[in-house]
């Protein structure tokens, strides 16, 4: 489903910011929803499989950054299944995540001497601002999704 949803950037006419946020929201959603229903061995693995999707449906157009995305996905659910509920199952997951992606493409940037160029500046800002607030959203979207879920099953 995941996969479907980040295909759907194909197909919508979106305009990046918007296809940005609101996919990004609905993925981390469901890695939540994975983690949560699955467990923590399918969630990883989703978040490991996902960036690779993304990459080849150009979602993700620098091949550096897949294990930066890769890890990213992994320390959100490695924080989702230790903090979980609350402000800090909101907050710090994705802080977090956020936190590291800029941290390691930064690090990615300046090892192959990018990190003064337009380039940088637009992957730091991805890796970010909306990781951050998608990862809230979907953090808070897959709380009420898991409620309607408890409350139908």
């Amino acid at each position: 489903m995941a996969v479907v949803l980040q295909s759907l950037r194909l197909f919508l006419p979106l305009p990046l910011p918007v296809s940005t946020f609101f996919i990004g929201t609905l993925v981390h959603m469901l890695l939540l929803l994975s983690l949560w229903l699955t467990g923590l061995r399918s969630a990883l693995c989703m978040g490991i499989i996902l960036p690779c999707t993304a990459y080849l449906q150009g979602q993700l157009a620098l091949p550096f950054l897949l294990p930066v995305v890769m890890l990213g996905n992994t320390l959100f659910l490695l924080l989702a299944s230790r903090f979980s509920g609350g402000w800090r199952g909101l907050c710090l997951p994705p802080l977090g995540k956020a936190l590291f992606m800029v941290a390691m493409a930064y690090g990615c940037l300046q090892f192959l001497g990018l990190e003064n160029t337009k380039i940088a500046s637009a992957v730091i800002y991805a890796m970010s601002l909306p990781q951050l607030i998608t990862a809230v959203l979907g953090t808070w979207a897959a709380g009420k999704m898991q409620q309607l879920l408890h409350n139908k099953i």
